[in-house]
């Protein structure tokens, strides 16, 4: 089973970056995973095909919302810290976690 990772965010540079490197780390480590990345504007898209989305700390007000329009998609924001660093392998960790693949 290949996993479904969707940064959510409002702007997209960082974010592009960081799923390059999470797709680099999910290799390293051999986890079957896509990561893509939408707009928050496009979170009804988004949702229809993911496994887990993870807001950037800057969309987390959106979290609660979120959570209730889309109950079967597990949500969570990223800390800023692993956010700022785009620290790839604790924010692909933090997405294993919340899908229960460990």
């Amino acid at each position: 089973m290949i996993r479904r990772i969707v940064l959510i965010c409002s702007a997209g540079v960082s974010t592009n970056m960081l799923v390059r490197r999470m797709e680099h780390e999910a290799a390293r480590l051999g986890y079957p995973c896509s990561v893509t990345f939408y707009p928050i504007q496009e979170v009804k898209e988004a949702s229809q095909f993911a496994d887990v989305m993870l807001l950037a700390p800057q969309s987390a007000f959106e979290l609660p919302e979120l959570q209730v329009r889309y109950p079967n998609v597990k949500s969570a924001v990223i800390p800023k810290d692993l956010y700022a660093g785009i620290d790839a392998v604790k924010i692909l960790d933090l997405a294993q976690k919340i899908v229960g693949d460990y």
